[in-house]
């Protein structure tokens, strides 16, 4: 069999000490069909591209690298992965991030053969610190469905996600076919990551979530390693309000698409924890705050009435 199966992308990016065990856990899986790995190193400053190097001279009829000339940012790096995939059905995995299911990518590829209605299937991920101590106490409260099934726009609206990156596998044409629905509605093709890409999903059909632990997620506890996790998981005025945009927009984007979505639920939930946590902001960040979620309210009933449930609560 000479037609590659699937297509795994992995963007990294100062990566060196984590990547030989996420390009290990890809080569090792077992699987009846062709699959190529392209690996997008970023103008890593430390080794990455060495070891990004090594694994391709090791597994050459597999692994597929490109060294950049110049960083394209984690978006623009994986985008331009996936443009080459040759694959029928992309898997995503990130260069810190790794597989604990040998038999994930078949799997994967097993349910969406034999269900073409679905566009995409995703996995359970465990949740790991820099060396790789599992956290079930951060698993527990991390933003993924909990159960297999039928991911739909009602999880959505609960702000939870089908699964992280390196659980998913998309059928490659359902990005041509999102790129041209994108064209038409004029949305930036660069913000198609996460939550994003998984709404934007929903517009064209049906996902699917393994009851099974496929993937580990790496996510750093430690607010000086510089990783995206341990920056962005902060509670902050700054996090906050880049969050609260981010939902206003999701909303929008929503629209355009013809889904129904309204995260008026994850305000009530912001402004009870705003209220919980007040001495933790200044007088001024707390108004600042308050009044940025009272201005996303899509219900100002809804705002007001939990409002008044917080200030009687107090009194």
């Amino acid at each position: 069999m000479n037609e590659v199966k699937v297509s795994v992308v992995t963007a990294t990016y100062n990566h060196e000490k984590f990547l030989p065990h996420t390009l290990q856990s890809i080569v090792e899986q077992k699987v009846n069909f062709k699959y190529e790995v392209l690996v997008g190193e970023d103008c890593s400053t430390d080794n990455t591209a060495a070891v990004v190097r090594e694994y391709a001279e090791k597994y050459p009829d597999i692994i597929v690298p490109y060294i950049r000339e110049k960083n394209l940012g984690m978006t623009g790096n994986a985008m331009d992965l996936v443009a080459r995939a040759k694959g029928e059905y992309v898997a995503f995995i990130e260069g810190d991030d790794y597989w604990i299911d040998e038999d994930k990518l078949q799997k994967q590829v097993d349910f969406l053969d034999t269900h073409p209605d679905y566009i995409a299937v995703f996995g359970k991920c465990i949740i790991v610190d820099e060396e790789e101590r599992r956290h079930p106490e951060v698993e527990q409260y991390s933003g993924f469905v909990k159960t297999g099934g039928e991911y739909t726009i009602k999880e959505f609206k609960d702000y939870l996600l089908p699964g992280q990156t390196a659980t998913a596998v998309y059928r490659k044409v359902a990005y041509g076919e999102l790129m041209k629905k994108m064209q038409s509605i004029q949305i930036d093709a660069s913000q198609m990551i996460d939550r994003m890409l998984v709404l934007c999903m929903l517009s064209l059909g049906k996902m699917h979530v393994m009851d099974e632990e496929v993937a580990a997620y790496r996510r750093m506890m430690n607010v000086e390693s510089g990783s995206w996790s341990s920056k962005n998981d902060f509670y902050s005025v700054e996090n906050l309000m880049q969050y609260l945009k981010g939902l206003q927009i999701l909303e929008q984007v929503a629209q355009m698409l013809g889904l129904p979505l309204c995260f008026d639920k994850r305000r009530n939930y912001e402004l009870k924890k705003l209220y919980d946590n007040r001495n933790h902001f200044s007088a001024n960040e707390f108004v600042k705050l308050q009044r940025a979620i009272q201005a996303d309210y899509k219900s100002k009933l809804a705002f007001f009435c939990t409002k008044i449930k917080l200030l009687l609560r107090r009194s």
